[in-house]
């Protein structure tokens, strides 16, 4: 077992420098966002697209401009306003639920007790609202707090899958909590949005572009879909 994790803590180390060399390093901060707007985020940003997410948080954000006229809002009221992200009466139960949770149980709108936990307490903590994932919870962890939490969403999974780092019948939370622990330190927030960026770009659902990724020589899907070809 300790053999195979030091190889996988390997893998992800030399994929990690593969796709730094094609796509760079992308710089990462933890937001300026208060960690509640980023938890509001990172809710409609649940199976929809990224422009469709900032849509619906741009007008839910002009038509309740602090987190107390959040809260207070009829659930139609915000449906209506995040309708354009998809999912708006899941979404709207979920942010109100926690919106409601968390001013009755700190007094106020703040996540900022988190930054003082434990990861894995701090994810038991948000994963513990309804609605709320681990993706979620690891997006927030990690671009809100800076801590070394990994977000797999369905570009990651895809990518890991074919990668062989992950099984094929792994969940985006199997997958996150197996692979982030061999994560190499800072990595975590360049790994997951590079992975991102070539499922996008390369390694698409539909006719993958094996030939052109840079990830190529370390993918054993990859070698045998342009070996087949060439046959």
């Amino acid at each position: 077992m300790a053999g195979a994790a030091r190889g996988l803590s390997a893998r992800l180390r030399d994929i990690s420098g593969l796709l730094a060399s094609r796509f760079g390093r992308p710089d990462i901060c933890v937001h300026e966002t208060d960690p509640v707007r980023n938890l509001v985020l990172t809710i409609l940003s649940q199976n929809t697209t990224d422009a469709n997410r900032d849509r619906a948080y741009d007008r839910l954000a002009k038509r309740f401009p602090t987190l107390p006229a959040l809260a207070a809002a009829r659930p139609s009221e915000l449906e209506e306003a995040i309708r354009v992200g998809g999912l708006a009466k899941a979404k709207a139960k979920s942010i109100l639920g926690a919106l409601a949770r968390i001013r009755e149980e700190r007094g106020g709108y703040s996540l900022d007790f988190l930054g003082g936990m434990p990861l894995p307490e701090a994810r038991e903590y948000l994963t513990s609202f309804p609605g709320v994932g681990v993706k979620t919870a690891n997006i927030l962890l990690l671009f809100s707090f800076g801590m070394p939490a990994f977000p797999v969403d369905t570009h990651v999974l895809r990518v890991t899958k074919r990668l062989g780092l992950v099984p094929g019948t792994s969940t985006l939370a199997k997958a996150a909590l197996s692979l982030e622990p061999h994560v190499g330190t800072g990595d975590h927030g360049p790994l997951h949005l590079n992975l991102i960026r070539l499922g996008r770009e390369v390694c698409r659902p539909r006719n993958p572009r094996c030939a052109e990724c840079p990830l190529l020589t370390v993918c054993p899907e990859g070698k045998r879909s342009t070996k087949a070809r060439r046959a």
